[in-house]
This record gives C-alpha cells, structure tokens and sequence, in this order.
C-alpha cells in the first residue's frame, strides 16, 4: 500500500500540480504587463473637478480667432469717461477672448461735433487692421458678460438693442453699439458726413443698412433688461449740442446719397499709443473740414461771421486747435 501511495503514479500526480501553478503564474504575470495602462494617456486615477464648488478664475478663454476688432469710438473733450472706458472695455473683450484694437478718433478743428465723419475717418485709417468695426460710444459700458462682440457673421449686430439701452428705446435705434463687417461698412459708403452738432446720423444709417437689405440682429432678452449697459455721461456737465441752424432739419432727415466714407475730408494731425491702466489704446487726432456752402450747420449761427473773411483766411481761422493734440505721459 505504501508503495502505492508514495510510488510513480503520485510523484507524476504532484510534478504536473507544480508544473500547472508555475505556468499559471509566468501568465498571470504576463498578462499584469500586457494590460499596464498608458499613464500618457490613462485618466482612470484623476479626480474630477466639481464645477459647482470650483472657485471662478479671472482668465482669458481659450479660443483662437481669425478676425480681428476695431473699436471706433468719436471722441472731443471728454476724458473723465475716456479714462474709465479704455480700461474697462478692454478687459471685457479681452475676458472674451476677442482680439481687439481701441481706437479713439479725437476731433481738434472748431467745426461742431461729428460722430459720423469721425468713424468714417476711424475706418480709413485702420481698414488694414481689422476685419470687423464696432461704432462705439464713449459713455456706454457692457455690464452683462452675454454681450458678445463676436465676429458678425449674419449681418450688422446691434449690441446696444432698444430693450437692454438705458435711454433710447424706439425699434430703429442703431446707436451706442454697433457691430458690422468692413466689407459691409464699405459696401454702404461708410455714415453720412452731414450730421454736425449731436444726434440722427444713426437713424439715417439705419435708412443705408435697410436699403442695402442687410440684416440687422440683436441680443436676446437678457436677464439684466435696461440695466445691461451703464451710461456715464453726464449732461449736466456736458449738455448735448442738438440745435439746428439754416435748413439743417430738411437736409438731414432723408436718405444721403452724396457723401460717406468715399467723401470725408480730413487731415490727421497724429497718431499717438497711450496705455490707461494697462490697457492700450490708439488715439487718432483729426481735423475735420467743412464745405460752408454746403453745410453751413458745421458752424453755430454766431460763429458765421467767418463767412465775411477771405477764403484762405476762413479756413486757416477755423482750423485753429480748440484743444490740445493728445500726447502720451512722459
């Protein structure tokens, strides 16, 4: 009996029993290495972030763009709003992700203000710079971060809407804002030079985008309503030059089909790069000329007595600086 227990048949019983667990080991090792995951690329131990409970970080999006914006903003004499516009749009558009050049158009002649021609003049000078505009107002502020200056891929993009502007509501209100191709801008004419003295030059625009069958869109309703922009312009330090002089109220209210970005008469004194708490802006110092035969409303009605000087006197009178060229610190 021993010899049956301890003979061959037990000894080959117990030699294939080492032999089987030596080559399931030499597998199971095989496999472990086969299977090791690739820390290049494994993401099984990273711990995911809780997006409710993660801290909002003051960080400029990731996003690649191919266009390019300029800001033109018309500008005379108002530097305590200049000083808090430059730096607080350039950090919300710079917060978008959207690649942006400030530029202020800076009117030095004795003419009355024009918005128009200043934006007019703002393209031509930058055209080669960016491939969309926005006609922007130096008192007004974005507070909403839905307010997108994007690209406007569908046509002009009225950022100022009549239901988010603090003040003008009525439903062909183009002002404050508005964003639009340089292809469009140009296919247009640009804005009419008539409009000297304050207001109407972007209801007659509307009247150019209409015609030209562009179409114009807005933002939705936003949450923040009359509140999604603040306006800080204040008219008791500044009051509005609205009045109409001559026939400036019948030349004015129709469609202009004589001038435009093609006819806008200029002269740039200078071009100077200002930084206002770390934010860079291109201020454009121009002098604007006015046809007194064609629109003598470019002069208030006391200041007409320049008509009685010599042509060449006139004009070298009138273009006399009624403030200094803007010129950087230091």
């Amino acid at each position: 009996m021993a010899r049956r227990l301890f003979g061959l048949p037990i000894v080959r019983l117990l030699v294939g029993g080492v032999a089987i667990t030596f080559l399931l080991t030499v597998f199971a090792g095989i496999v472990s290495v086969s299977y090791e995951p690739n820390q290049k690329n494994c993401i099984c131990n990273e711990p995911k972030e809780n997006k409710e409970s993660a801290p909002h970080r003051d960080v400029v999006p990731v996003k690649e763009s191919k266009h390019k914006l300029c800001v033109l903003v018309p500008f005379r004499d108002r530097f305590e709003e200049l000083l808090e516009f430059v730096p607080y749009l350039h950090k919300f558009l710079k917060n978008q992700g959207t690649e942006h050049i400030l530029v202020i158009i800076n009117q030095l002649d004795r003419f009355r203000f024009n918005r128009a021609s200043l934006i007019n003049v703002g393209f031509l000078e930058t055209r080669s710079r960016c491939d969309y505009i926005a006609m922007h107002d130096v008192d007004l502020l974005p507070q909403n971060e839905e307010l997108r200056y994007d690209f406007p891929e569908n046509g002009p993009y009225h950022l100022a809407s009549p239901h988010l502007h603090p003040l003008y509501h009525y439903k062909t209100y183009v002002g404050g804002i508005l964003l639009l191709q340089s292809k469009h801008f140009e296919m247009l004419n640009g804005l009419s030079n008539k409009y000297w003295g304050w207001g109407k030059e972007d209801d007659e625009f509307f009247v150019r985008m209409r015609k030209a069958k562009l179409k114009l869109s807005r933002p939705g309703n936003l949450t923040t309503g009359y509140k999604s922009f603040r306006h800080i312009h204040d008219r008791r330090k500044r009051p509005r030059d609205n009045q109409k002089f001559f026939d400036q109220w019948e030349k004015t209210r129709r469609l202009d089909k004589e001038t435009g970005v093609t006819t806008v008469q200029y002269s740039l004194d200078s071009e100077n790069k200002l930084i206002i708490d770390g934010a860079p802006v291109s201020v454009l110092n121009v002098y604007l000329e006015c046809d007194l035969a064609f629109t003598p409303w470019c002069l208030k009605a006391e200041d007409h007595k320049n008509y009685d000087l010599p042509s060449t006197k006139k004009k070298e009178d009138l273009s006399t600086k009624s403030q200094p060229t803007v010129k950087p610190s230091g």
